[in-house]
């Protein structure tokens, strides 16, 4: 999801564009962490190639919900058109909203990464063709988010970025054992499937802008949420070996047969 690979399935576009493509990482529609009585809710998001629409995978997030909304834990599976699951990731943000404690196995192609909190540190690990590297990351010094925590760092910072300011952050990547400095904002509002919607363009805080495409995202505002995404994915196209360099992410109120076929699997 093997023909030879880089050290890491986001290296495969080159060292430059995965920095880009690290941000996407599993974004999860909805708010994160608190601690309540929880419940339960099932989000569907359907990936397709951007330009012309061609289905790729579908994503079944299973979260476990605080009282408010708050996601508190999540488990996220990656199905193919026939409903087969080819990825699974774990994701637990009750003890940091931005940096969530997660796992991402993508067994096919013999890949996980992962992060786990010890205290003001972050352990970050991967594992690819067996061979494991891990390294310790200080969380302090300003907003910092790691996988889907970063859909959440962008929810908490929407007042901000829906002032016109530049939100700066730094990005724990996993795949990379490493942190990159990134920075969003607003570039206009727009509407996705009908309902209003604000677009961000996220990319590095440094040089690397000029060489990357940005990501760009639409949230609706009424809750805040993630509607829309594109750019680099990091789950990996099992007929090349390669991460999807050009997707689409959406949450459609109308999902398509591949996507029904997912929920058909999952029962």
């Amino acid at each position: 999801m093997a023909p030879m690979r880089p050290p890491c399935p986001l290296t495969r576009l080159n060292r430059r564009q995965w920095l880009v493509g690290a941000a996407a990482l599993g974004l999860v529609p909805g708010g994160l962490q608190a601690q309540a009585t929880p419940r339960s809710q099932r989000v569907v998001g359907v990936a397709q190639e951007l330009g012309n629409g061609r289905f790729l995978y579908t994503e079944v997030h299973e979260q476990v919900l605080a009282s408010d909304g708050a996601v508190v834990t999540a488990v996220t599976t990656y199905h193919a058109a026939d409903g087969r699951e080819f990825a699974r990731k774990t994701l637990d943000y009750r003890q940091n909203r931005s940096v969530p404690a997660f796992r991402l196995d993508q067994p096919l192609h013999r890949y996980s990464e992962g992060l786990r909190l010890m205290g003001d540190q972050a352990e970050v690990f991967k594992v690819d063709q067996g061979k494991e590297k891990r390294s310790q990351i200080q969380l302090g010094g300003g907003p910092v988010a790691a996988d889907s925590g970063f859909n959440q760092l962008l929810i908490d910072a929407m007042p901000r970025l829906r002032q016109g300011e530049t939100v700066n952050f730094r990005l724990i990547v996993a795949g990379q054992t490493d942190q990159f400095r990134f920075r969003a904002k607003a570039i206009g509002e727009g509407r996705v499937e009908d309902e209003p919607a604000l677009r961000l363009k996220v990319e590095p805080d440094s040089m690397l802008r000029w060489l990357v495409d940005p990501l760009e995202l639409a949230y609706g505002l009424q809750p805040a949420r993630l509607l829309d995404y594109r750019g680099v994915s990091n789950i990996i196209n099992p007929d090349t070996g390669e991460v999807y360099r050009k997707v689409r992410v959406s949450y459609p109120k109308e999902l398509p047969v591949e996507a029904r076929a997912a929920l058909k699997a999952k029962g």
